[in-house]
């Protein structure tokens, strides 16, 4: 299993912000959005910008987990994503 962050900055701005916080996981850049287009996650006024989201894809590439939050703050509960991936869904 591996565990990946996606930011929609460019490069050397999602570089800086992975090393501030010190993630235990690589964290991509996505500056066009291309992904956050292809999973439906997309930017809002009203939830200041990029939606949250968080999604557990399997090794054939299917969606086991998705979540994508309205406001900044709501975050898709990891325990869940992982029990999803282990075909222990509720």
């Amino acid at each position: 299993m591996e565990v990946v962050a996606l930011a929609p900055g460019a490069e050397e701005k999602t570089a800086a912000f992975a090393a501030t916080r010190h993630l235990p996981f690589p964290c991509l850049a996505d500056p066009r959005r291309e992904a956050y287009a292809a999973y439906g996650v997309e930017a809002r006024l009203s939830s200041l910008g990029q939606r949250p989201a968080l999604f557990a894809i399997d090794r054939a590439g299917i969606v086991r987990y998705a979540f994508v939050g309205r406001q900044q703050w709501q975050v898709g509960d990891v325990d869940e994503a992982l029990a999803a991936l282990a075909g222990k869904a509720s």
